[in-house]
């Protein structure tokens, strides 16, 4: 696994632990977004089980940037405090480094 692939499966890993620490207060609270928390973190621990795969290898890191655009866009509401952190592992997956 390269060091790109490496880098994007733990800017991921963040986003994933944030979504599911969201969820978890949401599901408690029984809030009318739990559903659309669980969507979002299900996709996340399903990006970084592709990154994290051996056997085939992973895709390029640019495979996930819809993916990860489409997530950032579903990042409102309750949800806007995950929004950092896809957007973080979206600049990897395009290749920026710069916060534009």
């Amino acid at each position: 696994m390269s060091l790109t692939h490496q880098s994007l499966a733990a800017a991921v890993r963040k986003a994933r632990d944030q979504a599911k620490a969201t969820l978890d207060a949401l599901q408690t609270q029984r809030h009318p977004e739990t559903a659309h928390s669980s969507a979002l973190y299900l996709a996340l621990v399903s990006i970084q089980k592709r990154l994290l795969t051996v056997d085939p290898a992973p895709p390029a890191v640019s495979a996930f940037v819809p993916e990860l655009e489409q997530l950032v866009s579903q990042c409102e509401g309750k949800l806007a405090a995950i929004k950092p952190q896809i957007e973080s592992a979206l600049r990897l997956a395009a290749g920026r480094t710069d916060k534009s």
